[in-house]
């Protein structure tokens, strides 16, 4: 039952990676992807996106643990978590950063 429920948490953290994907992009579509240029506008919308991400993550590990019957929290559930998020950065996320850079660079030379 453990092997089952770390991988269910392994799985809800790439699932909260692709939803930081979403939040990515949507900081870089507002704030830009120069962080030495952000403003206060952009420092709080940058860490509203965090605090809504922890929020959803939060509400998805807990509806999570409640569907399948978790027991409590165990620590190696978050280590499954962070597992899986930390694979998900470090694999998908590569490529959607790449991506975001090249379209908001190629927009922002047409612009001038």
């Amino acid at each position: 039952m453990s092997i089952f429920v770390f991988i269910t948490c392994a799985c809800c953290g790439i699932v909260s990676g692709l939803f930081y994907d979403v939040l990515y992009i949507a900081r870089c579509a507002v704030c830009g992807i120069h962080k030495q240029a952000y403003t206060l506008k952009d420092r709080i919308f940058t860490a509203s996106c965090d605090i809504l991400y922890c929020a959803v993550f939060c509400a998805g590990f807990i509806f999570i643990s409640v569907m399948f019957g978790f027991e409590g929290l165990r620590l190696y559930m978050l280590l499954g978590c962070a597992l899986g998020a930390f694979l998900y950065l470090k694999s998908f996320h590569v490529f959607v950063a790449f991506f975001v850079k090249k379209v908001y660079n190629g927009i922002t030379s047409k612009k001038k």
